[in-house]
């Protein structure tokens, strides 16, 4: 699984997944032992964790706000957020561990939904924020919706069957940078920012969700945030 943007074109990212099943009442009993097991393979690179009343977080940081790599578990699914990651791979190898461990001890699962959520800011060609957001405007082959405004910013959403993309210039202390990577070492780069969120639903037409759909979603991610940054770096 290569990485599909270079790192040198990359100023921050992250990536969500999250795996929901029909709810497992035993995971209140069994909840030491799936955090035990996670610490023993060592998903995160140090052991700071909680045990709420019907949940488990593990993450790699004392404090929560700075940790860039998060683990939460309940009843009814497991989440992983990182926004430190060496590669696909090694995040995608973390996804399947959490996932084979939680399953090893809960037993099968009925997976409900499968999702993934890409979000980066990227280094564009154009190292002038206007430009950019000029060159954003351009992308519009009509101009009716525009040419009465002195157009400062933008963003684009679009809904797709089982997923969503927003692309927008980015620009050095952006809002959106601030809440997304609010961390310690965040890069405040002019450029553009991608976020695609994938999915796969169970349903009476299509009862088949398992780790092969894992894959599939995930790749579907890679995929779409792929195809955009081709389309924006040029800006």
């Amino acid at each position: 699984m290569e990485n599909t943007i270079p790192s040198k074109s990359i100023f921050n990212r992250k990536i969500i997944f999250e795996i929901r099943f029909k709810a497992k009442p035993a995971f209140v009993d069994k909840r030491g032992e799936i955090l035990n097991k996670l610490l023993d393979n060592k998903t995160t690179s140090t052991r700071n964790w909680d045990i709420g009343h019907g949940d488990l977080k593990l993450r790699d940081n004392e404090i929560p706000e700075e940790s860039r790599t998060n683990i939460f578990v309940d009843p009814s699914r497991i989440t992983l957020l990182c926004s430190s990651i060496a590669s696909n791979e090694s995040y995608y190898h973390l996804v399947e561990t959490a996932y084979k461990i939680v399953k090893e001890i809960l037993g099968e699962f009925n997976i409900i939904r499968i999702g993934c959520r890409v979000i980066g800011t990227y280094k564009a060609k154009n190292s002038d924020f206007n430009q950019i957001v000029s060159g954003f405007k351009n992308l519009f082959p009509s101009q009716i919706l525009l040419e009465d405004f002195n157009v400062k910013d933008l963003r684009l959403q679009l809904v797709y069957q089982n997923g969503m993309y927003q692309i927008g210039p980015i620009n050095k202390n952006d809002d959106f940078v601030n809440k997304e990577f609010n961390y310690e070492g965040q890069v405040k780069g002019i450029g553009f920012a991608i976020d695609t969120d994938n999915y796969i639903l169970k349903s009476i037409e299509s009862d088949k969700i398992n780790e092969t759909s894992i894959r599939d979603v995930f790749m579907t991610s890679l995929s779409v945030e792929k195809s955009l940054f081709d389309k924006l770096n040029t800006l």
